[in-house]
């Protein structure tokens, strides 16, 4: 049953709370001193609505950032405390600062924290056909789902990251980890053969046997030392036609989008949009 109480936390309790903290996000210090300075200065909000929560272990949940604003500020503050909360309760968390996708991965002792996250999230913008910004709050699923999606097929997705890593270097970080692993993951699905083969033509530019990748490499290495860079909207389109051309075993050697002639935005050939 989580319980809760307000509490006058001095510096010395916010050291035995933090002692028993051992799994959280880390430590953002501007964050802790934004929120010390607040302390020193006494504009700190008593009643703000959080809460310093403690899991039926004992440990620190949500709130590292007050706590150690609290000892560097070295000035008794009150805070209400909740405990009982259940041990997976950091991944419903959406308090204070916020707590993203990676914290989450890197709390459950995720490989590749800082990359997964972001794969997920452009396998399911394509999967599910929306053509918004890929990063923007509206697409962002929330950690919990994300964590969720990756237990569902974790060999999957360390394969995906793992493979966007080598693809990223391989292409002289022209594209985007997330892009590479987001399409491998999608066209995967199609055909494993054939996503491994477009991926690897397109990042290495070795054994091309179908010049609409080379065109496409051509753009993306010309947009990356443009002033002028390209749309991720149209960069996603020019991948996906080329997917296209490639698996229906079609050829152009200009790759090319004209949303502003009309041209609606490509679906991937061989998947079905739902």
């Amino acid at each position: 049953m989580i319980q809760f109480k307000e509490v006058l936390i001095t510096p010395q309790m916010a050291e035995n709370y933090l002692s028993a903290h051992t799994k959280n996000r880390r430590l953002r210090t501007p964050v802790v001193l934004r929120y010390a300075e607040e302390m020193k200065a006494k504009r700190w909000k008593r009643n703000t609505g959080e809460t310093i929560k403690i899991d039926k272990s004992g440990y620190v949940i949500d709130g590292q950032h007050r706590l150690n604003a609290v000892i560097m500020s070295k000035t008794p503050t009150y805070f209400h405390v909740s405990t009982g909360h259940d041990e997976d309760v950091f991944k419903y968390l959406d308090t204070g600062l916020t707590r993203n996708a990676t914290d989450a991965f890197r709390i459950e002792g995720i490989p590749h924290e800082n990359l997964i996250p972001s794969i997920i999230g452009v396998y399911d913008l394509l999967k599910t056909g929306k053509r918004g910004n890929v990063f923007g709050k509206k697409h962002k699923s929330t950690s919990a789902v994300l964590l969720k999606q990756y237990y569902e097929n974790p060999e999957f997705w360390q394969t995906a990251a793992k493979f966007a890593d080598k693809g990223y270097r391989n292409f002289g970080r022209v594209l985007n980890p997330s892009f590479i692993g987001g399409f491998w993951a999608v066209f995967h699905e199609i055909d494993e053969d054939k996503a491994i083969d477009f991926i690897q033509q397109l990042t290495t530019g070795y054994n091309i046997q179908n010049r609409t990748i080379n065109s496409l490499r051509n753009r993306l290495i010309q947009d990356k030392i443009s002033i002028k860079k390209m749309a991720l909207k149209h960069k996603m389109a020019l991948v996906i036609k080329t997917w296209n051309f490639y698996n229906t075993g079609k050829e152009v050697n200009n790759v090319a989008f004209y949303e502003s002639r009309g041209e609606k935005f490509p679906k991937i050939y061989g998947l079905y949009i739902f």
